[in-house]
């Protein structure tokens, strides 16, 4: 059999609370920099004339864009997408954070899955939805374009489940090195 090499990125949409949390970075934002504003000019005002009013202002300035700078760096971090790497039969998710950071998020052999179906597939759904689960790791990018699949293996002694959304390519691979657990759903 040859090798196989498949990558695939997905990112993921915007929930509720990851608005909820921009939402309320903005207007951190906003709240810092009024107070900022209010107390650079008051003390700028009351020292008006020196040169120590002017370094006042012009640190009051340099804290403001901080403000600014951080909300952007905050916001950022709520653009999340997952990079799946197919290789032969071991599948890894990175997680990739504001498209610079990269970490480790869940690595499987499809060799040892228990069961790999869609979720939506009737005929698996009792695989799906009756099963006792100790993990779950989430790697879906947008749930309302469909094409979840789950993956469940035994790590350290409990059932763990990896919730994603693989090409038809990706799925297909994989289909050859567990046919038997590996449900290809069309």
């Amino acid at each position: 059999m040859e090798d196989i090499y498949l990558e695939y990125l997905i990112k993921r949409k915007k929930d509720g609370k990851q608005i909820a949390i921009i939402s309320a970075i903005t207007a951190g934002a906003v709240v810092l920099t009024g107070v900022l504003f209010v107390l650079v000019f008051a003390f700028a005002l009351a020292t008006a004339g020196t040169s120590f009013g002017s370094f006042v202002f012009s640190i009051g300035l340099v804290l403001i864009a901080m403000v600014w700078y951080g909300a952007y760096l905050l916001y950022n971090m709520q653009n999340v997408e997952f990079e799946y790497i197919l290789t032969n039969s071991a599948l890894d998710i990175d997680k990739v954070l504001a498209k610079k950071g990269r970490k480790s998020f869940v690595s499987f052999d499809f060799k040892e899955v228990i069961i790999c179906a869609a979720e939506n597939d009737s005929e698996h759904n009792s695989d799906y939805k009756n099963i006792t689960i100790g993990k779950i790791y989430d790697a879906v990018g947008d749930k309302e374009r469909g094409g979840i699949y789950f993956a469940d293996y035994i790590e350290e002694g409990e059932r763990v489940r990896v919730l994603f959304q693989p090409t038809s390519k990706m799925i297909e691979a994989a289909w050859k090195y567990n046919p038997r657990n590996i449900f290809i759903f069309n």
